[in-house]
C-alpha cells in the first residue's frame, strides 16, 4: 500500500479531537518550515506542499465529521418531535 493511501486511511479513522490535534501540529510544522526557509535551512521544498495537502485533508475530514454530527442532531430532534406528536394524538 502506498504512503498516500495509508495517510488517507489514517486521517479517515481519526475522531474529531485527534484530527484537531493533528491539524494544530501540522499548522505548527508549516510555520516552522516557513521560518526555516527564511534562514535557508530547508533542504526539501516538497515538504511545504505535502504539509499543506495534509492540512487540507484534515480540514475536509473535520467538516465531514461536523456535518455528520449536525445531521445526527437533526435526526434526533425530528424523532423527538415525532414522538411528542404521537403522544398528543
Amino acid at each position: 500500500m502506498s504512503k498516500l493511501k495509508e495517510r488517507r486511511r489514517e486521517i479517515q479513522t481519526m475522531d474529531q479531537t485527534q484530527a484537531q490535534k493533528e491539524l494544530a501540529e501540522l499548522q505548527r510544522k508549516l510555520f516552522d518550515l516557513r521560518l526555516q526557509k527564511t534562514r535557508g535551512e530547508v533542504k526539501n521544498n516538497r515538504q511545504f506542499a505535502q504539509t499543506r495537502v495534509d492540512i487540507a485533508r484534515l480540514k475536509f475530514h473535520l467538516s465531514e465529521l461536523l456535518h455528520a454530527e449536525i445531521m445526527a442532531g437533526e435526526l434526533e430532534a425530528e424523532e423527538t418531535a415525532n414522538a411528542a406528536q404521537e403522544e398528543t394524538q
